[in-house]
């Protein structure tokens, strides 16, 4: 059995961190999450420095005393690493590009420390071309891609076409006019071949523009998000329903027809994302450009279901899962660009014995090799831990999913039992401290009522009142 910590940020969606613990927690081991975007933890900017200000959440790491930490974009506030055990194993997982990690200061000063595990086979060049330092195949780094804890249901499949994804088209219009030059143009025909074009080749393109570095990443960000929007574009008549909580609703103003397609109803979890998959006939995936060789997990998600998996060729899929298809449903379910994509979802629609044959295949292709177990059994070979079926019990379960700034470690974040019960449950505790500031604003705010007394507090005072003891007692 292992203790496992496991880090990371998001902001709009936890569905491969619930399957990662469930999984986990399944196989007898004990587990610590810790998503980093609450309030105890200070960042001086995105992907920035992260570091942790909660004595208590400091108390429950090191109470917990972790073997394995799973350490997403190296996320892991950086005072932390002081209070684990020096033969703790801290695993790095890319979960985006090392240019997006946090704390990168520390770790290029600390490299040797970690075990580096890849989401995707570009994971090793771009973990080599970040760190300037070769990593070795099972020893200090392994290819470590995603899975799935997804099961096939049979539910009425009211929905053509699903995608649950985010919307990466930036709100604002860009000011200024070197993002409308020619050579704007010219760098955007370079992401197309190599979203990792660098930005020192920036020179050779323009020489004179105000901020290559603005440019540079303005032209990498439209790029991104009006790819994503032109595919979606070509489904939008098909009976096309999309999910995602990152600002679709504000899509109207680049199209309408996107916009109709939104549901604004949040499918976050793991089991919402069961559901969505579930109850389409055909799920689709639009890989972000950094997924180079590999895709989105969410592929494995939808090959695990009653949908018909309908994405682009990605070299790591093929290698993962060709072996378990047929060619005719590797013709079917692989798009080349967007049109061709939408000719086979109205193949699939139309062709309901096509569809479902896929399907089996794609289930089958999930059994043979694309569940966390499998990860799993290959990471506890590199880490000489046992983390499948490491006891018959279901282990521990620890969330901080909540955070407040922290006075005389007076409030413990966690809540403790098995997976399935834990985000019901919730502790707060409140110091004398902050039971006697609740009594004596109490007293003060209904003294203040009393007739003539009243003249001295008036509304806005008697406010702020109400608003310090809702403070302490929330």
């Amino acid at each position: 059995m292992a203790k496992v910590l496991i880090s990371y940020f998001s902001d709009y969606g936890e569905a491969m961190y619930d399957a990662i613990s469930s999984v986990l927690l399944k196989n007898g081991n004990d587990v610590l999450r810790f998503n980093i975007n609450i309030p105890d933890v200070k960042m001086d900017s995105w992907g920035g420095k992260s570091f942790l200000k909660s004595i208590a959440i400091i108390n429950d790491i090191k109470k917990f005393k972790p073997d394995v930490v799973l350490n997403f974009n190296h996320s892991l506030p950086e005072n932390v690493y002081q209070y684990l055990d020096d033969d703790t194993k801290i695993c790095i997982v890319d979960a985006d590009n090392p240019e997006t990690f946090w704390n990168k200061k520390y770790l290029l000063e600390y490299k040797d420390r970690y075990i580096f595990l890849g989401l995707q086979s570009y994971s090793k060049v771009m973990y080599e071309n970040f760190l300037s330092h070769s990593l070795v195949e099972d020893k200090n780094y392994i290819y470590f891609p995603p899975a799935t804890v997804v099961q096939n249901e049979n539910l009425i499949q009211d929905k053509n076409i699903s995608f649950i994804g985010s919307n990466f088209y930036p709100l604002e219009v860009p000011l200024g006019d070197d993002f409308y030059t020619k050579e704007a143009l010219e760098l955007y025909e370079n992401f197309k071949k190599d979203y990792y074009y660098p930005i020192e080749k920036v020179s050779e393109i323009k020489q004179n523009w105000a901020s290559p570095e603005w440019v540079y990443e303005k032209v990498r960000a439209y790029y991104v998000g009006q790819d994503r929007l032109k595919y979606l574009q070509c489904l939008t008549d098909l009976g096309l329903t999309l999910y995602g909580v990152r600002w679709w609703n504000r899509i109207a103003y680049y199209d309408f027809d996107i916009a109709c397609c939104f549901d604004e109803t949040k499918q976050v979890s793991i089991e919402d994302n069961q559901w969505v998959y579930n109850s389409s006939k055909i799920s689709i995936n639009i890989s972000h450009p950094q997924a180079k060789s590999s895709f989105s997990w969410r592929v494995m998600d939808i090959m695990a279901s009653n949908a018909c998996l309908l994405m682009e060729d990605k070299p790591d899929w093929r290698n993962l899962f060709a072996k378990y298809l047929s060619e005719e449903t590797l013709a079917y379910i692989i798009y080349t660009d967007r049109y061709d994509m939408r000719e086979k979802a109205i193949t699939l629609l139309k062709d309901n014995n096509l569809r479902k044959k896929c399907v089996k295949e794609l289930n089958h292709a999930i059994e043979k090799a694309g569940r966390w177990e499998h990860r799993f059994l290959k990471l506890e070979k590199l880490l000489n831990i046992t983390l499948v079926k490491a006891k018959p019990t279901n282990g521990k379960y620890l969330y901080i999913n909540k955070g407040l700034d922290i006075e005389n470690n007076s409030y413990s974040p966690t809540s403790v039992g098995i997976f399935d019960e834990i985000l019901s449950k919730k502790t707060f505790i409140l110091t004398v401290k902050k039971r006697w500031k609740i009594f004596s604003y109490s007293i003060i705010l209904a003294f203040s009522q009393l007739p003539f007394i009243n003249l001295l507090f008036p509304k806005k005072i008697r406010d702020k009142i109400l608003i310090a003891i809702q403070k302490y007692w929330n």
